[in-house]
């Protein structure tokens, strides 16, 4: 039975994981508590004892207009951090999977971005990630880099809870509507993974599937259609409730205002991972009805 091990079992995506590769296969499991980002050091010891076949980095510092301000920590965790995790994977043969973002590009085309294209990140979140891909291109011989967008899941921390939270206390909602993306669901991220994993398993050694992939659904949107269409589902069920009954109005990026600076486009076509993997992830309409329902 393969060994893996997940950093950052908490988050949205590493709280998926524990369904999905619990089924088949020994997984451990570790979060911010069990390995400090900032002293990733001590990882060595347990790398030692647990010999994983596999290591899946799914920690990140993930807020995006946080990251402005807190810059050292926002490349601690998404850059230094992974430096050091793709040195250790390498150094007793893991295939490490990486877990990174559309926000390593910078959105000036509009149609969607394949793995090939150069990245050219606006933010410092964007910037951070980009760096942490390189890390692990630079020092891994057996690596997966895995982009995706818009995680969501039925935790309290993602867009879709979000703006839920919110129409508790506010009278409307003003929504970005000239970003566009996609939105995926954790599971459906955590599914794809495991169906990866599974499929080159027993043969690492020989694969040659190794790279950069993106991990998406296969239509894209702006946060004011998911938001519209969240409410629209949410209605369905909960008609009386403040979330289907608010107002969401469509808002500029300009008018909005944010920290950080995010493309006006960046959504990515899975294609590769299609062809190479036979592996596609549902749309966000999917997603979005995974999450409300």
């Amino acid at each position: 039975m393969k060994k893996i091990l997940v950093l950052g079992s908490t988050g949205q995506i590493g709280m998926a994981l524990k369904k999905d590769l619990t089924k088949w296969c020994e997984a451990t499991f570790l979060n911010r508590n069990d390995l400090d980002f900032a002293d990733i050091e001590s990882l060595s010891a347990k790398l030692k004892d647990f010999k994983p076949d596999f290591i899946i980095n799914s920690a990140a510092y993930t807020d995006v207009d946080q990251a402005e301000e807190f810059q050292e920590n926002a490349f601690q965790v998404n850059s230094f951090a992974v430096e050091k995790l793709s040195k250790l994977a390498n150094s007793i043969g893991a295939v490490l999977v990486h877990f990174s973002t559309d926000y390593v590009f910078d959105g000036k085309k509009n149609t969607p971005y394949t793995e090939t294209e150069t990245p050219n990140p606006l933010s410092i979140y964007g910037k951070s990630k980009l760096e942490g891909e390189q890390f692990v291109e630079k020092n891994c011989s057996k690596f997966l880099i895995l982009r995706t967008c818009g995680v969501i899941s039925k935790n309290n921390d993602n867009f879709v809870s979000k703006i839920k939270k919110l129409s508790k206390t506010k009278k409307e909602l003003s929504v970005i509507n000239d970003q566009i993306t996609a939105v995926n669901f954790a599971s459906y991220i955590s599914e794809a993974t495991s169906k990866i994993l599974k499929k080159i398993e027993d043969n690492t050694e020989n694969e040659n599937r190794w790279g950069i992939y993106h991990m998406s659904g296969g239509e894209s949107g702006s946060w004011f259609d998911f938001a519209k269409y969240a409410q629209k589902i949410n209605a369905l069920s909960y008609p009386d409730s403040s979330f289907s009954q608010i107002k969401i109005l469509p808002i500029s990026s300009i008018e909005f205002n944010q920290k950080a600076k995010r493309p006006n486009y960046s959504f990515l076509t899975s294609d590769k991972l299609k062809n190479d993997f036979d592996i596609s992830l549902p749309n966000w309409e999917k997603s979005i009805s995974e999450v409300i329902g």
